[in-house]
């Protein structure tokens, strides 16, 4: 090594290999120094360096993290010079293995918070040009109250002269015991699942591998989004039976064969035990119907890691196992065994993204007592608590969320964040974006479909509906996320959070709107808030396995009238189609609140003529098809089993054979009858509360 200010720098990773501990070394200075200092560090070990710089010859910058998951390295480097995107940079420090050292590469400190970051175009809107990024303040913050080993071109560097840990051996002991209760569980005749958690470098994956090992005479399948991911399970059930360990392109390992959700819900192999890893990335309801392939399963993933943070994916999924699967087991591992425990590179990142963050709040809340107020991106930059408590929210809320929506909360200009407190207690979080208030110019070229300019999602799907491109030159608040405390919910606090929101937003925007995953409970809350729905997915969400729905709240100077009529006809046409899996539930949801039209006097004179003799099912089910797509709020006076086969009969098209068992009808005689019972109750309605002709 030429420089002298990497002299001690052998010894100390000697000293750090010896405790079995990983380190982040920071390289501030011009990007070819820092490339250039990294080259000496390495020499010529084999490393993993991510760079998108032309001149890096061994770097890469990969689109997706599954290209580097599941690899190990001494020595990584983070090119911070070709963008800090947080995903990508704690993907990078998952793959240094004990010893190691993640070496970032980044400007001066006292140049970062004015640095211009390419990255940090991925969290700006068309038309914002932010001069710094609180992301970036915070960092810098961090590292200099952090105990970092830091070099640097310009200023004092930091390198201690030694490195002192206390040596711990490896302990594999609570793995093999987790390992025996597992298989021991799953000796009893009546199997339930099992839920197995761990943070990363906790062995979670050579679980599964041990587990295959143990049960070698059962056939097992291994579920993963991506092969790669569950590689460290065939090595370890390689190194069990004594068997050559399996390329990634390998599928097939003694007992153990991987395959993708997908492909396992489509065949519904004959086996003994499936096991699905990482499964806080899968949708819940593809984890819902793979719990139907098999007795045995256990559902493995990560509680705090770069792909997604499994506290909010623990909750929601548990609380389906405790109605469904009561005998159910959850099981955690807790030290880590890829390293030593304490270690420095873990907990920096855990620092740096708030990955530990846990929320807080009292098991009694008095709603009267609550307190709202907005927040701003400068509360979040001083008051470093705060930031944790609502990062953590947001991770309760959504199981999805990653690390770079900590970047994200911090760096987008469009964000308003508005919190509900209870005694000192963060109960609440509101996190809306604003969108629109674009040149006609753009709008006319965003309504053409020529420009899909970057964020600005709802006002663009608005504009485009019926080309109205008031929707993208007036301004919009989209509500991104709406998170309240387990402890608080269903006591009246989000209602009151989203309408303090709204109220302190009124004056600057024309309207207000949202999406989500279309769920039956999730739609009526927004429903009793005045948004009504505008749009419906045409592609299930990855993330949720859902259609997305797009609501917009009805006190607004903007012609909405036309999208909801628009809506309207969307919806009844795909209903027999794209929506015909729809819970019937979720149709009457979307259909309630739809905009009537008036009946036709010809309508009303067949239907009097029909519902007085008796009618066949061919003259009755085009009849009630017009009287609902007419007046779908006819619907609601009707009793439940009539919504039901309504909707399932003539919205959804199902042939009464597919679903007999929730029908209630099993032959062409009792159809017969439930049509004419529908006829009456339709009539009897519309009789009794005299609708307009």
């Amino acid at each position: 090594m030429q420089d002298s200010k990497q002299s001690n720098l052998p010894a100390l990773l000697g000293e750090l290999k010896q405790a079995r501990h990983r380190q982040i070394l920071v390289l501030c200075g011009s990007q070819q120094w820092g490339i250039a200092q990294y080259k000496a560090i390495i020499g010529d070990n084999t490393a993993l360096a991510l760079s998108s710089h032309a001149q890096f010859e061994e770097a890469i910058w990969p689109q997706h993290l599954h290209q580097i998951l599941g690899q190990e390295f001494q020595f990584v480097c983070y090119d911070g010079y070709s963008g800090v995107i947080p995903n990508k940079l704690a993907a990078a420090a998952g793959t240094v293995q004990a010893g190691g050292l993640l070496v970032l590469i980044l400007p001066e400190l006292n140049s970062l918070s004015q640095w211009c970051d390419p990255a940090l175009d991925k969290w700006l809107s068309e038309g914002e040009t932010p001069s710094s990024s609180p992301f970036l303040m915070r960092l810098t913050k961090l590292i200099t109250q952090s105990p970092v080993w830091l070099i640097s071109e310009q200023a004092d560097s930091y390198l201690p002269e030694h490195y002192i840990a206390s040596t711990q051996s490896l302990d594999l002991a609570p793995q093999a015991s987790l390992v025996s209760n597992i298989v021991e569980h799953f000796s009893h005749k009546v199997a339930a699942p099992v839920l197995l958690s761990a943070d990363r470098g906790r062995g979670k994956s050579a679980a599964l591998g041990l587990i295959a090992a143990h049960e070698k005479t059962k056939k097992i399948v291994i579920c993963a989004q991506q092969r790669r991911a569950v590689q460290n399970s065939f090595k370890h059930l390689a190194l069990e039976l004594g068997l050559c360990e399996p390329s990634v392109q390998q599928n097939n390992l003694h007992n153990l064969t991987y395959m993708p959700p997908d492909a396992v819900l489509a065949a519904r192999p004959n086996i003994d035990m499936l096991m699905i890893d990482e499964a806080a990335v899968i949708p819940v309801p593809i984890l819902k119907q793979l719990l139907t392939c098999c007795p045995k399963v256990i559902f493995a993933s990560t509680l705090v890691g770069y792909e997604g943070n499994g506290r909010g994916y623990t909750l929601r999924f548990q609380n389906h196992l405790q109605t469904h699967y009561p005998n159910y087991i959850s099981r955690h591992l807790e030290a880590p065994i890829r390293y030593a425990s304490d270690d420095p590179l873990e907990n920096h990142m855990r620092l740096l993204f708030a990955l530990d963050s846990e929320h807080d709040a009292p098991s009694q809340i008095l709603p009267t007592a609550v307190q709202y107020q907005p927040i701003t991106r400068v509360d979040l930059l001083n008051d470093e608590t705060l930031l944790r408590q609502v990062f953590a929210l947001l991770v309760l809320a959504h199981y999805q969320t990653s690390v770079n929506d900590l970047r994200q909360l911090l760096d987008s200009p469009s964000n308003r964040l508005f919190i509900a407190k209870h005694a000192q207690h963060l109960v609440g979080v509101c996190l809306m974006s604003i969108e629109g208030d674009l040149n006609e110019a753009l709008a006319v070229q965003i309504a053409s479909g020529a420009r899909r300019p970057a964020g600005h999602m709802m006002a663009q799907q608005l504009c485009q509906l019926q080309g109205d491109t008031d929707f993208v030159t007036h301004a919009g608040a989209r509500i991104v996320r709406i998170a309240i405390a387990p402890t608080a919910q269903h006591q009246g606090i989000g209602r009151a959070l989203i309408g303090f929101a709204m109220q302190q937003l009124r004056d600057q925007v024309s309207y207000f709107g949202s999406s989500f995953g279309a769920q039956e409970k999730l739609l009526r809350f927004w429903q009793k808030l005045g948004f009504e729905p505008v749009k419906l997915g045409y592609k299930k969400d990855k993330s949720s396995g859902e259609f997305a729905v797009l609501v917009i709240h009805r006190d607004t100077p903007l012609n909405i009238s036309a999208i909801r009529a628009q809506f309207k006809s969307q919806l009844f046409f795909d209903l027999p189609d794209l929506y015909q899996d729809l819970p019937w539930q979720l149709v009457y949801t979307l259909c309630r609140t739809l905009p009537p039209c008036e009946f036709k006097q010809s309508t009303l004179r067949q239907l009097a003529y029909v519902a007085k003799k008796t009618a066949t099912q061919q003259q009755i089910a085009p009849l009630l098809y017009d009287v609902i797509m007419t007046q779908p709020s006819i619907l609601s006076a009707l009793i439940n089993i009539s919504k039901m086969r309504l909707i399932l009969l003539l919205l959804q098209r199902h042939q009464p054979k597919e679903l007999v068992s929730e029908l209630k009808i099993e032959s062409k005689k009792q159809l017969q009858l439930v049509f004419q019972q529908l006829l009456s109750e339709v009539y009897a309605e519309i009789t009794i509360t005299k609708r307009p002709n």
